[in-house]
This record gives structure tokens, sequence and C-alpha cells, in this order.
């Protein structure tokens, strides 16, 4: 086990960063196939609680190896709880989207994060995104369209709604992202978790239903994976830049697909890889337009300065 250890740490950092992200999306594609089952039936709003309530019970080992003061230590409060309270919201959309489309169809549409980053960089942050990145963001919602095809395709509500979802996650991976800077991937994960469930409960309670205990068996394993998903990801945004790692996410629609079509006979048709593919290759272009910026930025400010404007 040393020896394994020591291997891995001989890597580079970049590489560990990748496989820490593939190997988070292989568990995130898991979690998707251990949500659906009991999403058929049970509340939206009561799935996104359970799904933490027990993602938190499974990180209490951790808790207790680390220490609860080391494990939950942090100077970002506010900050942790701003990123529980809008993914909260978004896993809450996310859940009534789940059951009513096609695993491959919320994959694809979760590629248009980039895009919505960059729409909230230029309207929020003051960014200049100049005429090649807006018409990078106008393609990638072409390809949304391709997917969602509205008035013709069968997806409807569930596609719309998954992709209402997008920006909040974004959003939240964003503030993940700077946390990384100083907190531990443990730390932020049990956070998360912890923050989630505050946010998560009250709404639980209004619209309850009780799980069966073969619902309880789905949301442990859904728990597993999750939390593992999360410190995994963690992991990997510590190492790795975030637009080195993009190109990743296209994996966990081959994970969704096969895990859809052999579990749920669930086929998407070929609009949903086109749509993929058109969102992708315009994710992969605002990522690379990033990554320029902030190399021209660097140049400009020097060795000492910021790495973005």
């Amino acid at each position: 086990m040393t020896d394994l250890v020591v291997r891995w740490k001989a890597l580079p950092p970049n590489l560990r960063g990748i496989l820490w992200v593939g190997l988070s999306g292989l568990l995130f594609a898991l979690l998707n196939v251990f949500t659906l089952i009991p999403s058929q039936h049970l509340n939206p709003y009561v799935m996104a609680f359970m799904r933490y309530f027990f993602g938190t019970l499974i990180l209490l080992p951790i808790i207790m190896k680390l220490g609860v003061r080391r494990a939950m230590h942090t100077r970002r409060l506010p900050l942790h709880l701003f990123r529980g309270a809008i993914h909260a919201g978004g896993m809450f959309l996310w859940f009534i989207g789940l059951p009513l489309t096609t695993l491959a169809s919320i994959t694809a549409l979760g590629f248009t994060g980039p895009i919505f980053v960059t729409i909230g960089a230029a309207l929020f942050l003051g960014e200049d995104v100049r005429l090649r990145r807006w018409i990078a963001v106008a393609v990638g919602f072409a390809g949304a369209m391709i997917i969602i095809r509205p008035g013709i395709g069968d997806l409807g509500l569930g596609a719309i709604v998954i992709l209402i979802s997008t920006p909040i996650f974004s959003a939240s991976n964003l503030i993940s992202k700077a946390l990384a800077r100083t907190e531990s991937a443990p730390t932020i994960v049990i956070w998360q978790h912890l923050t989630i469930v505050l946010f998560a409960a009250p709404v639980a309670l209004w619209f309850w239903q009780t799980p069966s205990p073969t619902d309880v068996l789905w949301f442990v394993a859904a728990g597993l994976c999750g939390t593992f998903g999360h410190i995994c990801q963690q992991n990997g945004y510590q190492l790795a830049d975030i637009t080195l790692l993009q190109p990743i996410g296209f994996l966990s629609l081959l994970w969704n697909t096969l895990l859809g079509y052999f579990l749920f006979v669930q086929q998407p048709d070929v609009w949903t890889f086109v749509g993929a593919a058109v969102i992708f290759a315009s994710a992969m272009y605002i990522s690379h337009r990033e990554a320029v910026r902030r190399a021209k930025v660097k140049s400009t400010v020097g060795p000492a300065g910021p790495a973005s404007a």
C-alpha cells in the first residue's frame, strides 16, 4: 500500500487531477442511477434532502478520523453557507427533472456550465467578454436547443428544468474552486453537505413522504457515491486548473448513456449526441479563451500579480 501511495504521489499533479476528476464522473453517474429509482415515486424535495442527509452520515467516520475541530475549521463560513443555499436550490430543480428525461440528456445539458459562467462573469464581475466568446455562448445555447427541441422533442419540462439548474451548479462549482485555495477537500465537502441539509430540511418536511426500507438502501448507495465523488472532484480541483479538467467531463456522457441504456432501457436519440457535441465544443472554446486571457493578464501584471483580472 505504501509503495502505491509513493507511486501515486510521483505522478505529475495535472495527471493526478485528471484521474481524480475522471473517477468523480463515474461516481456521479452511479449516483444518478441510485437516485433515479426512488425518484419515480418520491417527492423531489424529499429526494434532495435524503440524498445529502445520508451523504452526511457517511461523512461521519471521516469527521471522526480528522477530528471535529480540524475537519470543520474554516474562516470562510459565510461563503460555505451561500454555496449551500444555492446548491440546495439547484438540487431541488435537478430532482424535479431527473425522472422526466434520460441520463444522457441530463449529462449533455450539464455541459452548458462554462457558458453560464461566461455570462455571469460579464454581467456580475464586469469581465470583458469579446465577440468570439459571445459567439461561443450562442453556439452552446444552440446545442442545448438541439437537445430540448422545444415543441418538437418529447423531453419537455425535464430537460428545461435541468437546463435551469445548470447555472446554479456552475456558481456552486466556482465557489468551491475559490474555497479550494484555502480549505481542504474534506472540509469543503463536509460543509457542503451540512449546509444543504440545513436549507433543504424545512422544504422536505413540508412535502414529506416516508421512504421505504428499499429507498433507504438506494439513498445510502447514492450517499456513498455522491460523497466520495465530491471528495474526488475537490482533490482534482486542488491539483489541476479547471480549464485542463474540462474535457474530462465529457466521459460522464459515456458513463450515463451506458448505464441509462443497460439499466433503464433509455435510448437517447441522435440529437442528444449532436447537441452534446455542439455544447462541448462551445465549452472547450470558452475554456481555451479563458486560459488565453489569464496568460495575458499574468504577462501584463508580472509573476507577483494576481492570476486573473
